[in-house]
């Protein structure tokens, strides 16, 4: 189930990402915190539960200066009217539409539900975590999927 749910993760990412903050990505490898470079001070993350035939958490993580431009792109406002607010918003918008995205395309027996997204440290997170890496023009985003 894991692997269809990082599947249709990464194909909801991409989805999202290009229609929504019109950002084309490409995917990757997988890096551990420590190495990814998602390690940086500048770095928001996001956290969204979701429950279901199976349980877990995904995790958003991007440098600023991308949740920025998206932020940018996804508002229409310029990027000097953006408030700390609309930047921890737009990630949680953005991790919402592609766990719901991804959720809804998984076959379960049972729907999933999700919880509200919420902005999280990284620091709290061990080192060794492994991150998806998702390339974008300009930074990278890292996602991790975590099923219990």
């Amino acid at each position: 189930m894991k692997t269809q749910l990082m599947t249709e993760m990464m194909t909801s990412i991409s989805e999202v990402m290009e229609t929504m903050f019109f950002l084309p990505v490409e995917f990757g490898q997988t890096a551990a915190l420590s190495r990814s470079g998602l390690d940086a001070p500048d770095i928001m993350a996001c956290r969204l539960s979701f429950s279901g035939d199976v349980s877990g958490h995904v995790i958003l993580a991007a440098p600023e200066t991308l949740v920025l431009e998206m932020a940018e792109n996804f508002m229409g406002e310029p990027q000097d009217q953006l408030t700390p607010e609309h930047l921890s918003g737009t990630l949680k918008e953005l991790l919402n539409m592609v766990c719901g995205n991804a959720l809804r395309s998984t076959q379960t027996k049972n729907p999933f539900a999700l919880g509200i997204p919420e902005i999280v440290g990284l620091s709290k997170m061990p080192a060794e975590s492994q991150f998806h890496m998702v390339d974008t023009d300009m930074a990278k985003l890292g996602m991790l999927l975590h099923t219990d």
